[in-house]
């Protein structure tokens, strides 16, 4: 919180989001309106109210370090840089202010998600989770080993619901991630799974030690690594309800979806699962057709158990 107090020497005109918290729609510097409604804000939330910000606005403080991104040495290895990108990315910290200092929109091509990333850097503020894994998709750019892929969560606690997003990496057999949350068990996770059923399972086991049950997971496709792409990310490729799924089945999605993204690009996992989806519509059609003919002759068919 008093990390972002120290960069008010640093305007923009913001806007609610969905969440209502501000949203920075334009560039940097920040505006004197927005860093009004930021002081409104942390008034309203702190216990001493506007003694607070009174104590702290106009006082010389200490200036913050600015956090410098990984340098890598050809001699590291890639779960070695994998770990130096989310410690940079640590730094930064969590985004506890109410303002989202930077916008994502994820119906961006990646090459403007990627500029995105690089303004996150040069001003340094806090992020958020799915600010973090924009961040995490340019500083992995040249790791053309590792395949990247966008990994949501949708959970409840209290008869509220709750979104977070890391990014999925798999390399050399092994699964991993990379984010930001305010928890530290909700974010990174070291190359050492070997399915992604267990990175998976991982994660269920660390929101349950913050009680909150895991209603859905999504997974997207892995992202291109050329940062000049015009490509949209696709977010969503498979989705699981996992209240609906039995262990059995919550494995076979996993191995599924791991099977595809060890053997194909994200245009062929994308074209298969299009042809799927002309398929499935076509056997419906002819199902349909076919018990429209049977009736007429007076017969239903049924499909018996073999």
């Amino acid at each position: 919180f008093f990390t972002i107090l120290h960069l008010e020497s640093s305007g923009i005109n913001a806007e609610y989001g969905d969440e209502g918290i501000l949203i920075n729609k334009e560039s940097f510097p920040l505006s004197p309106e927005l860093w009004h409604k930021m002081w409104k804000r942390a008034e309203q939330i702190h216990p001493n109210k506007k003694k607070m910000s009174a104590e702290i606005r106009g006082q010389d403080l200490p200036e913050v370090a600015i956090p410098t991104p990984p340098v890598f040495r050809s001699t590291q290895s890639v779960p070695e840089k994998l770990y130096l990108i989310q410690e940079y990315i640590s730094k930064l910290q969590y985004d506890y202010t109410g303002c989202q200092f930077f916008e994502i929109k994820k119906n961006r091509p990646l090459c403007r998600l990627m500029e995105v990333a690089k303004t996150m850097i040069k001003e340094a503020l806090p992020i958020k989770c799915l600010e973090a894994v924009v961040l995490a998709l340019y500083l992995t750019t040249d790791l053309v080993a590792i395949q990247r892929f966008p990994l949501a969560f949708k959970t409840s606690f209290e008869n509220n619901t709750y979104k977070h997003i890391v990014l999925g990496i798999y390399y050399n057999g092994k699964f991993g991630a990379l984010g930001l949350s305010r928890r530290d068990t909700l974010m990174y996770k070291d190359l050492k799974h070997d399915t992604l059923y267990e990175l998976l399972k991982d994660f269920i086991r660390s929101y349950k030690q913050c009680y909150h049950t895991v209603d859905r997971i999504k997974l997207g496709l892995p992202v291109n690594h050329d940062s000049q792409s015009m490509e949209v990310i696709m977010w969503k490729y498979s989705s699981m309800r996992c209240s609906k799924l039995s262990s059995k089945q919550f494995r076979s999605k996993c191995d599924t979806y791991s099977k595809q993204l060890r053997g194909q690009t994200a245009h062929q996992m994308k074209y298969c699962k299009e042809q799927l989806a002309v398929s499935d519509v076509s056997d419906r059609s002819s199902a349909g057709s076919s018990r429209s003919m049977s009736s007429k002759n007076g017969n239903v068919t049924r499909n018996e158990p073999a």
